[in-house]
């Protein structure tokens, strides 16, 4: 990159904009520089993790965060939902080695809370980011603008101690605050003036999806990673603008990550030799189909079969042990073990292998409870370990559901 934008001088842009680490050897310090921004590297140990793909979105976005963390500011990257926000302020504090802890923001915290967690911030130095900060209540974050400013106005005067609510902290300067927000989105509240002069703005539109999934192709082993990113992506965009609008489609970066997770275990799991398009392909078939409306799935195989021309009618993979299971917990449960049925009940452990949580959706009587229970029976019959309670959430109030915060304490 460089020596195509044909930077031959270490004070040209290119260069400055990028995070750099050099040794204090006077000191034995490890410093990390972004343009003027110098940070001293913190050693927080944070193991074998994986790291952002730096695309010009992210290298925009750790600019503005540094330069708001040098000018004694918070940052406050803004945007839709899977853009990466969170993503870069973490991958921002794994690159200067400073611990970042994510907090989720909801009508529920108060003025205690916040209190409690800017104290705790202020006393060890680490970066705090507040995840959909709009959510909280605008009272509170009246109170808030007064907590941050005496944050920030200590670090101005590089103060080692500073008073906050009566209470004389300790304050260690390498302390960080950022917020994220979906702007525009239900539930949201404006952020008053005084506190929006606290944070520095930082637009996160659209990702680079193509470079993003080009870079997890090559670290998933696929040696053809430029041109199977580039169906990916003109699959996705396709299936966005010509199938139906339903509200529980993502076509954004989340699925692509799901999606690129499961091409890399197929990758590996397939014999050597095995064609790179068949194995996306089949990922993309398989990870997909299951989630799409009857209307959209010959559309959808359309697409498929247009962007990789004589592969998209491979055979699927099927665990047949789970598939033998399902058919004996059917008859169990009275059931007759109907090749679609079973279809259902096996992707649905698919998707469980690779998502925490999954819904289940179609009209009354189409069998969603069974799908879940045969699954269940299933997993029993293989003599896996399970555990599944069904509740009614109309008969458990939120609180008793999700458990609640009181003044500084968390109920469950």
């Amino acid at each position: 990159m460089l020596i195509e934008r044909k930077v031959n001088d270490s004070d040209q842009f290119d260069w400055q904009c990028q995070m750099r680490y050099y040794w204090d050897k006077d000191n034995r310090d490890s410093i990390v520089r972004i343009m003027e921004s110098t940070f001293h590297n913190s050693f927080e140990y944070i193991g074998n993790t994986g790291r952002l793909v730096i695309t010009p979105l992210t290298d925009r976005c750790y600019i503005t965060l540094s330069q708001a963390l040098t000018l004694n500011m918070g940052g406050a990257p803004a945007g839709p939902a899977g853009t990466g926000k969170t993503e870069t302020v973490k991958d921002l504090g794994r690159g200067i080695g400073i611990p970042v802890y994510v907090f989720n923001c909801s009508e529920q915290m108060n003025v205690e809370s916040m209190s409690a967690i800017y104290k705790g911030l202020s006393q060890v130095g680490a970066w705090g980011c507040f995840d959909e900060f709009n959510r909280i209540r605008i009272e509170v974050l009246s109170v808030v603008a007064t907590q941050v400013t005496c944050v920030l106005n200590a670090l101005k005067i590089q103060a080692s101690e500073f008073d906050m609510m009566g209470d004389q902290l300790k304050l260690v300067p390498t302390v960080g605050m950022f917020i994220t927000m979906n702007p525009g989105y239900a539930g949201r509240t404006e952020l008053p003036e005084n506190l929006k002069a606290l944070f520095r703005p930082c637009a996160m539109v659209v990702p680079d999806t193509r470079l993003i999934c080009e870079n997890m192709l090559m670290s998933e082993g696929f040696r053809g990673a430029r041109m199977l990113a580039y169906k990916f992506t003109t699959l996705y965009n396709l299936s966005k603008e010509l199938l139906s609008q339903q509200k529980f489609y993502d076509w954004g970066l989340r699925a692509t990550k799901a999606v690129l997770r499961v091409a890399g275990g197929l990758k590996r799991a397939a014999p050597p030799g095995t064609d790179e398009d068949i194995v996306l392909m089949r990922a993309l078939r398989d990870f997909n189909l299951p989630k799409l409306v009857q209307e959209d799935k010959d559309i959808f195989r359309q697409l498929c079969s247009d962007l990789f021309p004589g592969r998209s009618n491979v055979e699927r993979i099927m665990d047949e042990e789970l598939v033998t299971a399902v058919r004996e917990a059917s008859l169990k449960l009275g059931l007759q073990p109907e090749a679609g049925f079973m279809d259902k009940v096996v992707e649905l452990q698919e998707l469980f292998n690779i998502r925490h949580s999954v819904f289940i959706i179609g009209p009354a009587s189409a069998g969603k409870t069974k799908i879940w229970n045969a699954l269940a029976s299933a997993q029993k019959i293989l003599k896996n370990d399970l555990v599944y309670v069904p509740i009614n959430p109309k008969a458990v109030k939120n609180d008793d559901l999700y458990g609640y915060l009181r003044k500084t304490e968390w109920h469950d």
